[in-house]
């Protein structure tokens, strides 16, 4: 289905821009580069489709298998002239897809196809594999040939150590995600060696976590506007001071930050939100079985963080708009939120 997906847009065009097709002096090949081979958990690297012996190259599609449990796709991009078609990965296997446009001579000899970057998410005994496993290429009469491949390399993604070696995540639910956002170096632990993954989190705790992950610029004051300006621990005053002037927090009605109060899921998802800078529909609702106790102002947020597979429900689909959240619920949220402000 692709591949007439493909056909049927490059003969609409390229109908009125045929150019003379020369026939393949050699038999084309390709081949996979990685600008790092050992990249670090968080990290991104990048794959390059390299073409050789090309002739009249008018347009192609590459099809590249890889291991999701080790790698998350972010994007996949050319240099070559023309209009892209980059599909989102089904399981472990990308397609992309690419033509020029109008009446220009194909790309012919060697040729960079695609740069394709990919996230390290997980460690394994094995190494990660990525390879090519088919190209079609198109000449400018729309003549195609198909060229099945062995290309492929593999990466060994390394676990970053973690800031802290935590004592207490032995069988939890999120240690990796934990040990990878300590690597990462925008959680700690506490002096006595624990995370402690399922205390609540305070306002100014959840606050700071955003800004160390998302590097939000230094605010140029000292001191927020908050009439509880004096609460706030003095650690968290400079990322209190940053999210302020990011927008990113905006107080409660009464000018006070609260910064020891617990989080609760509503607050926290507003927030993140506002980090990504998501565009809001107004009158959005999210689609949660008690969207009904969701506050007025805050059912566009909550959809939005939905829509973009930042939240999900708990039990029985229930958003629960007043639960306070955990210190390993936050970590897991705010690296859906690294991933999505990624791509």
């Amino acid at each position: 289905m692709r591949r007439k997906i493909m056909h049927l847009w490059l003969t609409l065009m390229l109908s009125f821009s045929l150019l003379p097709s020369l026939a393949y002096a050699e038999e084309a090949s390709f081949s996979l580069t990685v600008d790092n081979d050992s990249p670090a958990i968080g990290q991104t690297f990048q794959v390059t489709v390299t073409g050789d012996r090309l002739t009249d190259m008018y347009g192609y599609e590459i099809n590249l298998t890889f291991d999701t449990s080790q790698l998350r796709y972010v994007k996949a991009e050319t240099k070559v002239p023309g209009f892209s078609v980059p599909l989102e990965p089904k399981g472990g296997d990308l397609v992309f897809a690419h033509t020029k446009v109008g009446k220009v001579a194909g790309e012919s000899g060697k040729v960079i196809l695609a740069t394709i970057t990919f996230e390290a998410t997980g460690t394994s005994t094995e190494p990660a594999a990525v390879a090519l496993t088919e190209v079609e290429l198109v000449k400018s009469d729309l003549t195609a040939t198909n060229h099945v491949t062995n290309a492929k390399l593999s990466v060994t993604p390394v676990a970053k150590k973690p800031a802290v070696v935590f004592t207490d995540l032995d069988g939890h639910w999120a240690k990796q995600e934990i040990e990878r956002a300590a690597g990462l170096g925008f959680v700690n632990g506490y002096p006595d060696g624990t995370f402690r993954p399922q205390n609540a989190v305070t306002r100014a705790e959840f606050i700071a976590m955003i800004a160390r992950a998302m590097e939000l610029p230094p605010s140029g004051v000292a001191a927020t506007d908050f009439a509880d300006q004096e609460a706030i621990p003095d650690w968290a005053k400079p990322s209190i001071a940053e999210a302020q002037a990011a927008g990113v927090i905006t107080g409660y009605e009464d000018g006070t930050f609260r910064p020891h109060s617990l989080i609760n899921r509503t607050e926290m998802v507003a927030m993140v939100v506002r980090a990504l800078d998501l565009t809001l529909d107004e009158g959005a609702q999210p689609s949660f079985a008690d969207t009904d106790s969701i506050g007025a102002w805050a059912q566009p947020y909550v959809a939005a963080a939905a829509e973009a597979g930042l939240v999900n429900g708990r039990g029985n689909n229930q958003f629960v708009p007043a639960a306070n959240t955990t210190r390993a619920e936050a970590v897991v949220l705010i690296l859906r939120m690294l991933a999505l402000a990624s791509d």
